[in-house]
């Protein structure tokens, strides 16, 4: 599992090690019921506190997709990949049509819209 932290971010340390885990996870890095580091270890190895990894970890259990078992650890909790990855689709289309909106409000037309989105998509990777 990688984690990177930009300790200069506004986006909150505990955010950026759930998303950093869910992309793991989304990726295929990790896998169900693999085992992820303890609350301490992953703390000391991203040099954060150990409620920033705990909060973390509480808001990856809250979205299903780990299960804290007490004395033994906390494991992936994918065992549906396909539903996930279907969930996270719907997320992120929701996250796409809300941006196209505010796009549209801001007097960007229809042309320019897809025109953005072709550039975004090929500086990725895409076809």
């Amino acid at each position: 599992m990688r984690i990177n932290l930009d300790y200069t971010s506004s986006i909150p340390m505990y955010m950026q090690i759930k998303n950093a885990i869910k992309t793991n996870i989304y990726g295929g890095q990790l896998k169900d019921k693999e085992v992820l580091p303890s609350i301490r270890q992953l703390a000391k190895e991203l040099n954060v506190s150990m409620i920033t990894v705990k909060r973390a970890y509480t808001d990856l259990e809250y979205e299903g997709l780990v299960n804290t078992v007490s004395g033994r650890g906390t494991f992936v909790n994918v065992a549906n990949y396909d539903l996930i990855i279907e969930h996270r689709k719907t997320e992120l289309l929701m996250r796409l049509k809300e941006s196209i909106h505010e796009l549209k409000v801001a007097g960007i037309n229809e042309e320019e819209i897809i025109q953005l989105v072709l550039e975004e998509y090929s500086m990725v990777g895409g076809k």
